[in-house]
């Protein structure tokens, strides 16, 4: 497959190049991006859902006064909130390991690619702290400065995963990356933001349709399968944008080669 990298000469930032490069990783490597994304995404976090709704977390019952303990509620918060992080950063170091590489039309196995997200998760769960609560403080300030951290650090993962900066080092190379293309990587993810909500309606609309009052959570097949499809395409999605991005974001400024970039991890 052809480079997606620009030609000599063209160093201008191009949003339709980092979808097209995000869509031809999944092109070249479906089987292992769709794969982590279902496997180490989508269904771990499915299987939490139905154990907590087995402990009783999700009857109506458990919302009544005193009908469990609230140490109890906040333990099982942050139990659920830990391994989600955890699914979490492996999928984004697995897939932006595949997605690098893709990008080039190499191809990557499901065991690499998952090797690099287990070596990076640690710094990787520590970025997603620091970055969320740094997001989160900008977002109690008016606003503004969340939104302008969230645009500062898009490319945070994809650089600590290549260039092993650390967690502080990778913040700020992303800031340093997305300085000038603040508005192209906005509209990127105001793409994504709509995509995600009118699947997520669409399902919903169609979840609703299918309640069944009857079940403890009023949950059906077809919301467990609607829920599964949903993580998995924005794991898979998010996934490949963000190495995208960042693979488009070192070219303009640097005319970096996507070969550089997957030599990292020969």
């Amino acid at each position: 497959m052809a480079s997606t990298a620009p030609a000599a000469g063209d160093r201008t930032m191009s949003a339709g190049r980092v979808f097209e490069r995000a869509f031809a990783a999944v092109r070249t490597n479906p089987t292992v991006i769709l794969g982590l994304a279902l496997l180490v995404g989508a269904l771990p976090s499915l299987i939490i859902t139905y154990l907590f709704v087995q402990l009783g977390m999700g009857s109506r019952a458990v919302l009544q006064p005193g009908a469990l303990p609230t140490g109890g509620i906040i333990a099982m918060a942050l139990v659920s909130s830990v391994i989600s992080m955890v699914l979490s950063a492996i999928v984004q170091g697995a897939i932006t390991r595949a997605a690098i590489a893709a990008t080039e039309g190499k191809q990557v196995s499901f065991g690499d690619s998952l090797g690099t997200g287990l070596r990076v998760f640690l710094p990787l769960i520590g970025l997603a702290i620091v970055s969320a609560l740094g997001i989160m403080l900008g977002f109690i300030l008016l606003i503004v400065p969340g939104v302008i951290l969230l645009l500062m650090w898009t490319v945070a993962v994809p650089a600590l995963v290549v260039e092993r900066h650390g967690v502080f080092g990778s913040l700020s190379r992303s800031s340093e990356l997305t300085k000038g293309a603040k508005g192209t990587v906005f509209g990127i993810l105001i793409v994504i933001v709509i995509a995600y909500w009118l699947l997520s309606l669409i399902f919903g609309v169609i979840g609703l349709a299918a309640y069944n009052p009857a079940s403890i959570t009023g949950l059906t097949v077809f919301n467990v399968i609607g829920s599964v499809i949903l993580g998995t395409v924005f794991n898979a999605a998010w996934g490949t944008i963000q190495p995208a991005l960042y693979v488009e974001l070192r070219q303009w400024k640097e005319g970096t080669s996507v070969e550089a970039l997957e030599d990292v991890f020969a």
